[in-house]
């Protein structure tokens, strides 16, 4: 992929003529932290997938019973999502984070004192309905950290939350739940959550490129609103359609992996409860490396003036559909280590669409819309991902009627390369930026002429 010699297209609307650079310290200080809101949401969705199988013999669950449970937290979020988007850009993001997290912490504890499958199917519920916020603040709130041209490897940073949580605290949750059991897994995730919650309360802010303005008397209070492009014409653009299709596709791939990768190692490939949860973060390392490598190398291209339709659209569309193909093959491989290779590659891969879409996505957007915009295409996202668990369980429960539960896992990972191939195809084909920058621009410009 080469450099266009074509100048790099501003984002339509500057951010507010107050705004000051950040130090490089403060900015990843506060990045960083941001990442931490990642891995606790990812966790408590993470938890399932290291609990499904004592879980599922404890409470008498079929695969698709359990698969309903996990999707039953993306079923709800899409609709949280969509209110937040009404009033997102007016709530202060400290609140908004620390609010979220608490009621996640909340939510985990009633599985510890008295687990059930009904319990587990409303916890889920609600806790889908306050997780839905949380992604598109994290990452709005990360931007205001940040220019444009340097959003690529700060987006990596906060996708890779994921694969933090799963290197970090699967191995001691998965000896928590071995030592204790599967619902002090629930206690130790609600524990973490409330350690994030506090730190953030002292030092959470939005940054020098976010519309929020500081003052001693009230740090949070909101800037008067910036100008605004009519929603209908952001939500028309290829851009949108490109980051509901790819986005779409990787959260399905995440959300199925962190309900049954752990099952796969043990049933698949014959590891110990503990030594799968050990394991569980292993495809992680590659979402991580070529995330940083991909999130970087996009931020590079585009101060050397590639477009951001190359260096976003075709380069994200390229790692998903790659990504997909390594996950399609995986029925084809036997062993251990050739598995383990292919899912390290497919996830790995799928995952780094992110560094692409959300900053695309972003781009086209009018600084005072930007967290709401973002909160509408996620909301879409988590409607198409929700159904993923669900429709893998009964794959699965078929398996299991015809004595192949092993290549039962691996169908369902194949299907989800499949949909990865198809999702990175359309991001690629669809996805202009700049192009839907100006119109985006021209439709806002036209509103005030008519106003």
């Amino acid at each position: 992929m080469v450099s266009e010699s074509v100048p790099l297209q501003p984002e339509p609307i500057a951010a507010p003529a107050t705004a000051g650079k950040a130090r490089p310290v403060v900015a990843w200080g506060m990045t960083v932290m941001l990442v931490g809101v990642m891995l606790i949401a990812y966790l408590d969705k993470a938890i399932l997938g290291l609990v499904a199988q004592p879980a599922m013999a404890d409470l008498g669950l079929t695969a698709a019973e359990f698969g309903a449970i996990s999707s039953a937290a993306g079923l709800l979020g899409p609709l949280s999502v969509f209110l937040y988007a009404l009033v997102a850009d007016r709530l202060p993001v400290k609140t908004t984070l620390f609010t979220v997290v608490l009621i996640w912490c909340l939510l985990q504890l009633p599985v510890f004192f008295a687990a059930s499958g009904g319990l587990l199917l409303a916890t889920r519920f609600l806790l889908g309905l306050a997780e839905g916020p949380a992604t598109p603040t994290a990452y709005a709130t990360a931007y205001s950290w940040w220019p444009n041209e340097r959003r690529g490897l700060p987006t990596a940073l906060l996708t890779t939350g994921a694969s933090f949580g799963k290197l970090l605290f699967a191995p001691p949750l998965a000896l928590i739940i071995a030592a204790f059991s599967w619902e002090a897994g629930f206690l130790a995730v609600a524990i973490l959550g409330l350690a994030w919650a506090v730190g953030w309360l002292f030092v959470g802010r939005e940054g020098p490129y976010g519309q929020a303005v500081s003052t001693k008397a009230r740090p949070e209070a909101p800037a008067a609103p910036g100008p605004r492009a009519p929603i209908r014409a952001i939500l028309l653009t290829g851009t949108f359609a490109g980051f509901v299709l790819a986005n779409s596709a990787a959260a399905m791939i995440a959300i199925v992996v962190l309900t049954w990768l752990p099952s796969y190692f043990q049933v698949g490939l014959g590891f110990s409860a503990v030594t799968a949860g050990s394991l569980f973060g292993v495809p992680s390392i590659a979402a991580m490396v070529f995330l940083y490598g991909c999130g970087a190398w996009s931020d590079r291209l585009l101060k050397r003036g590639t477009t951001a339709r190359r260096a976003r659209g075709l380069m994200g569309g390229a790692v998903l559909g790659l990504g997909g193909v390594f996950l399609a093959a995986l029925p084809l491989a036997s062993g251990v280590a050739f598995p383990m290779g292919l899912l390290m590659l497919g996830y790995g891969l799928a995952m780094t669409v992110n560094a692409m879409t959300n900053p695309a996505l972003v781009q086209i957007a009018p600084v005072s819309q930007q967290r709401s915009v973002l909160s509408i295409g996620l909301a879409v996202t988590g409607i198409v991902a929700a159904g993923g668990p669900l429709l893998t369980g009964r794959v699965l429960d078929s398996a299991r009627a015809t004595g192949a539960l092993g290549e039962g896992y691996t169908t369902i990972f194949a299907l989800m390369g499949g949909i990865a191939i198809v999702g990175g195809l359309l991001f690629a084909l669809v996805v202009n930026p700049e192009r839907d920058a100006a119109k985006v621009e021209a439709a806002r410009l036209a509103r005030e002429r008519r106003s």
